[in-house]
C-alpha cells in the first residue's frame, strides 16, 4: 500500500516536504513546545543527526522515483550503483546543517552556531547514506 503511494508522488516532493521542516526546526525561535520532561543531555545532536539523515534518505527516495519515471518513459533502465550521488547527496545535506547553523549565529533569535550540531548533521548524513539505498529498495519494492 505505502509502494503505491510513494511510486504516485512527484519526484522532489519528498525533498522539498522535508528541506522546509528542517529549515522550520533549526530556524524558528521556539518552534516546538519544551518538554516537561527533560531529555537527556546532548539529545539535540541525536535530533539533528536524524533530520539530516532523513534528508539523505528523501533524496535517496527522490532519486529512485525520478530514475522510476525515466524507465517508464524511455524503457531504459538507468546507470545506478555509483557512490559518487550518494556521497554528493551526504555532502550536501551536510553542508546544509553548516550554513544552517551559520545563519543561526547571525540571526539572533537566541540560538547560536554550535560545531557539535554540524558534526551530528554530517554524522546522520553519512549513516544514512549508507542505509538509505537499501531501505528505498524495500519501500519500492525493488531489488
Amino acid at each position: 500500500m505505502l509502494q503505491k503511494y510513494l511510486t504516485q508522488m512527484c519526484p522532489g516532493l519528498f525533498s522539498s516536504v522535508v528541506v522546509i521542516a528542517i529549515l522550520w526546526l533549526t530556524l524558528a525561535p521556539n518552534p516546538l513546545p519544551d518538554p516537561e520532561v527533560g531529555l537527556f543531555e546532548h539529545a539535540d545532536k541525536i535530533a539533528h543527526a536524524l533530520m539530516f539523515g532523513g534528508l539523505v534518505f528523501a533524496l535517496v527516495v527522490d532519486r529512485e522515483l525520478l530514475h522510476q519515471r525515466r524507465y517508464e518513459q524511455t524503457g531504459e533502465m538507468p546507470r545506478c550503483g555509483s557512490l559518487i550521488p550518494l556521497l554528493a547527496m551526504a555532502a550536501c545535506a551536510t553542508l546544509f546543517g553548516g550554513a544552517i547553523e551559520l545563519l543561526q549565529s547571525w540571526m539572533g533569535l537566541g540560538r547560536g552556531c554550535d560545531m557539535l550540531d554540524f558534526l551530528a548533521d554530517g554524522a546522520g548524513a553519512m549513516l544514512s547514506a549508507c542505509v538509505s539505498p537499501w531501505v528505498a529498495a524495500l519501500l519500492l519494492r525493488r531489488r
